[in-house]
């Protein structure tokens, strides 16, 4: 009695009480303990003596009665079961154990409400996603091959769509996590908004979501799907930050065309997500064998590009800017190439956005950095009257590079002025968290390197921004400098630029200048420097060591020749 009156087990005595035909009709509770009693919220004087008939209502005593006439039959039983809503024990899950004794049956009972509750709450851990409350990659791959079985036995279709937010990141970037967060959230709603109740939304991670469509009748219905999915994410998201808009690039899968198990069915959807984005975002496609064979050379453009950093192959190219008006080399800008052994030298559009997208873009940023401080302090060895050297920072570097830890150690290593560097970053560089963003151009500036806007015109930044973070010079995008010449609201654009870069005390450059007509509509807006195939092409090393001892750059000026060292 001391014993099970100690415990948590609620602990039972039950009699059987047999019928006419000598069968265990009902028992009775011959003795219990405290714990016992507390389950059913009786006394326990009052629960002693009761007839299990009297407890339990009908049809559910009749249960209960059969699993206790087994456990007189075989002498033991055990189990773990939820209790249903007609039983009169006030607990979700018990564990139950019963041995017979004599011609009882001793019955113990454990409250397990508990253990399966966080036994529960961690299968949601596993199979939810915490962000979004959608399932995630776990139970999905747990959930498909069921469903494939299922479309396999019905001779049915299904399809896999695979669903990548367009430039999350940089909204990411720029406005930081917790409106990542709010806009996933709200993505997700909509995106299970648009299927049917029998369909599955799936975040997998990330910017990435899957959605698995059964029982279709043909790939049309997939289609309308994409499209239904492409629609409602390039509606406005309004956040707590304002309004903001994205998009979706989506590839399909179909079960069984493109796969017979659950990864090759991913595998295929993702790579037609991956061709849909490359063909301008905000468009789905279908799988087909060509986008593997497609991937596969991207993949060996990855390696090539891997190991062409590893082995440095690559050359800086150096494009002069000079003085509007007199000619006058100001600077050159360092542009990088990559010297490849078998296909020569291979322009930037093929392999800096490669570079970008797999992160190479951080290795190749450092070795961009190095040799162009490198060069400064070998024309200072040899004399040369230098210019300073910008050097391009992408988004990914300026926001993951520590730039400015970067630059000040390759300075200290080649012993050069600090002056003699300049950083050109885009505007969308500038749109991160403010603070964030302002302490490293801060820290930059610290150092005595001058920033430079690159492609003005193309992001978002304004010009009350540029003053807040205190840049020194302010280029703007040759698409602005086609203009001129060609339409009177070009020439306008470009003069309000030029006033207010001035009255924030910048330097405005025109990038893309190619003609003399150009060149004078810049001199009369009082444009300060101009860069551009009309003053020369980005050249190698030696040709770019001429054009500095020439110093001024006016066409029709021959370049002096100059001993290459």
């Amino acid at each position: 009695r001391i014993a099970t009156e100690g415990g948590n087990d609620g602990f039972y005595m039950l009699r059987p009480l047999y019928d006419k035909n000598g069968m265990a009709d009902d028992f009775m509770v011959a003795d219990c303990n405290e714990r016992g009693a507390a389950f059913s919220g009786i006394p326990t004087a009052q629960f002693i003596g009761s007839k299990l008939s009297a407890l339990y209502p009908k049809p559910y005593f009749y249960v209960v009665r059969d699993t206790l006439r087994a456990a007189m039959e075989s002498g033991f039983y055990e189990d773990e079961f939820k209790i249903p809503p007609e039983s009169p024990l006030r607990v979700e899950w018990v564990y139950r154990r019963l041995v017979r004794s004599g011609a009882a049956l001793a019955l113990t009972m454990r409250d397990i409400s508990a253990t399966k509750a966080h036994e529960r709450d961690l299968r949601r851990m596993a199979n939810e996603d915490a962000l979004t409350a959608l399932p995630n990659r776990n139970w999905m791959m747990s959930l498909l091959p069921e469903e494939i079985e299922r479309a396999r036995n019905a001779d049915a279709m299904m399809a896999l769509l695979f669903v990548d937010l367009d430039d999350f990141k940089h909204i990411n970037d720029s406005l930081g996590h917790s409106v990542g967060d709010e806009l996933l959230r709200a993505a997700a709603l909509r995106l299970k908004s648009a299927l049917r109740p029998t369909d599955h939304v799936v975040r997998l991670g990330g910017d990435e979501f899957t959605v698995i469509l059964s029982a279709l009748e043909s790939q049309d219905a997939a289609a309308h799907v994409a499209e239904r999915i492409a629609e409602k994410l390039n509606w406005p998201f309004d956040l707590a930050r304002g309004k903001n808009t994205l998009g979706a690039s989506i590839g399909i899968s179909i079960f069984p065309r493109d796969g017979q198990d659950a990864e090759t069915l991913l595998k295929h959807s993702d790579i037609a997500m991956y061709h849909a984005k490359s063909e301008g975002k905000g468009h789905y496609r279908f799988y087909e064998q060509s986008l593997s064979e497609s991937l596969n050379a991207r993949i060996d453009n990855e390696r090539a590009l891997q190991q062409a950093i590893e082995q440095d192959q690559f050359v800086l190219f150096y494009q002069p800017r000079v003085n509007t008006f007199t000619g006058e080399l100001q600077t050159m800008e360092a542009l990088v190439r990559w010297k490849h052994p078998q296909r020569g030298l291979v322009p930037p559009l093929e392999f800096i956005p490669l570079a970008e997208e797999t992160g190479l873009i951080l290795k190749l940023g450092e070795l961009v950095v190095e040799q162009a401080c490198a060069q400064i302090a070998h024309w200072k060895a040899l004399g040369i009257p230098l210019v300073p050297i910008s050097v391009n920072v992408s988004p990914r570097q300026f926001y993951h590079g520590n730039i400015a830890h970067l630059f000040a150690s390759s300075i200290a290593r080649h012993h050069i002025d600090a002056d003699m560097v300049e950083i050109e970053i885009t505007e969308s560089s500038m749109m991160g968290k403010e603070e964030g963003v302002a302490a490293e151009l801060a820290a930059i500036r610290n150092l005595g390197i001058k920033l430079l806007v690159d492609d003005f015109g193309t992001g978002y930044s304004s010009l009350s921004q540029l003053q807040r973070l205190d840049m020194d010079v302010l280029k703007v995008d040759r698409a602005f400098t086609a203009e001129l010449g060609a339409t009177a609201e070009g020439e306008v654009f470009f003069r309000a630029i030029v006033s207010m870069a001035h009255a924030l005390g910048m330097i405005v450059v025109a990038e893309g200048v190619e003609s003399s007509e150009q060149m004078r509509v810049l001199q009369s807006l009082s444009c300060d420097e101009i860069q551009g195939y009309f003053i020369s092409r980005p050249v190698p090393t030696h040709e770019a060591q001429a054009l500095m001892v020439q110093r001024f750059l006016m066409p029709l000026q021959p370049i002096k020749s100059v001993p290459c060292s």
